[in-house]
């Protein structure tokens, strides 16, 4: 047990020594280049189909305000604006090609994801370069006995890195991961670009023609 928690706080020491001279990223666009793979329904006796969809995960932030936009070579699109210091997330949504802009609290999705929070970080030795990053190998240790396993940079700090709902703490910027989908289908990310630039507020606005309703008004719709 002694041996456990000594190896556990040296890779405590080690994550956050070398976050010293991490830069507060606060402003700026990250992209990921996203694909995910799963195994569609076949009828009987046919031998099983893998699905592939490829896309792109944009997320645009200037301080308190992020904003993910998820694009699919399928057409299919996602969109949702936070603000932190509000604490109010918006879904922009079509149903029946009527848009929606969807009322969210983010304390509320803050408990539904309490699970992923408190997790134990375990440093890997692997290293590569992704999006012309140092990224360094790290794993999650859930509470529940799950696990992550990921690549970050380290070159960067987040504001508010509970964007990545399921790394809300950690100490740099994900930079390849795998998330398991309810349905059976894995989501891969993998980070393709930083750019610390001036992001426009308009970027964060309700767009035009957008009939804002609250989650329980959607929950109605979709019944």
């Amino acid at each position: 047990m002694f041996l456990k928690k000594i190896t556990i706080l040296l890779c405590f020491i080690a994550y956050y020594g070398s976050s010293i001279a991490q830069e507060k990223f606060s402003e700026g666009i990250i992209k990921y280049k996203i694909t995910i793979t799963g195994q569609v329904p076949t009828p009987a006796n046919e031998p099983a189909l893998t699905e592939t969809k490829s896309g792109t995960l944009t997320i645009s932030i200037k301080g308190d305000n992020v904003r993910e936009d998820i694009q699919l070579e399928d057409g299919y699109t996602h969109s949702q604006i936070s603000n932190y210091a509000t604490e109010k997330e918006i879904i922009l949504q079509t149903i029946n090609t009527t848009r929606y802009a969807i009322e969210l609290n983010l304390k509320d999705q803050r408990k539904k994801n309490a699970g992923y929070y408190d997790a134990l970080l375990q440093l890997g030795s692997g290293r590569k370069t992704i999006a012309g990053k140092d990224a360094r190998e790290g794993a999650l240790k859930y509470k529940n006995g799950s696990s992550l396993n990921f690549y970050f940079v380290n070159e960067y700090e987040l504001k508010h890195p509970e964007v990545f709902e399921q790394l809300p703490e950690i100490k740099g910027i994900p930079a390849e991961y795998d998330l398991p989908m309810s349905n059976g289908f894995t989501t891969h990310f993998e980070l393709s670009s930083i750019e610390a630039e001036p992001v426009s507020n308009a970027t964060f606005r309700i767009p035009e023609g957008y009939r804002i309703i609250s989650r329980k008004e959607y929950d109605k719709l979709l019944r």
